[in-house]
C-alpha cells in the first residue's frame, strides 16, 4: 500500500509560493497529480493555460480567481474547474491562501511568454 507521510512530501518554491506535492506519477499516482500551494498575502499564480483540465479548491483564506474573461471571489471550501486551454490566474487576499489542485499527471503548463513545462510536482 503506497503511503506517504506529511514529512515525506516534496516541497517546491515558485514565485514566492510553497508547493507541496501530495501525489504524482513519479511516486505511484499513475494518472493524477495532487498538490497544495501556500500563497503569501497578496501573492498569486501568474496567467497560464494547461493542456489538460485542472481543479482548484480553496482550503484557507480567499482568492480572486480569473478564468478567461470571468472573475470570481473564492473563499475556503469554494472550487473552480479550469477547462483545457483556458487562461487563468489568481491572487491571494490580504491574509494569504492555501489551495489544493488536482490535474492529470504530466499536465503541461503553458506560460504567456510561450514557454512550456511539466512542473516537478506534476511528474
Amino acid at each position: 500500500m503506497p503511503v506517504e507521510h506529511a514529512n515525506d512530501h516534496p516541497t517546491f518554491e515558485l514565485g514566492g509560493n510553497a508547493i507541496t506535492s501530495l501525489a504524482a506519477p513519479a511516486r505511484g499516482s499513475l494518472e493524477v497529480a495532487l498538490f497544495r500551494t501556500e500563497l503569501p498575502a497578496g501573492g498569486g499564480i501568474p496567467p497560464h493555460t494547461h493542456d489538460h483540465f485542472d481543479i482548484f479548491v480553496v482550503l484557507a483564506g480567499d482568492v480572486t480567481f480569473h478564468l478567461g474573461d470571468e472573475i470570481a471571489e473564492l473563499a475556503a471550501g469554494d472550487s473552480a474547474v479550469v477547462p483545457i486551454g483556458v487562461r487563468h490566474h489568481l491572487e491571494a487576499g490580504t491574509g494569504g491562501a492555501t489551495i489544493l489542485v488536482a490535474m492529470l499527471g504530466g499536465t503541461r503548463m503553458l506560460r504567456e511568454d510561450g514557454s512550456e513545462l511539466v512542473p516537478e510536482w506534476v511528474r
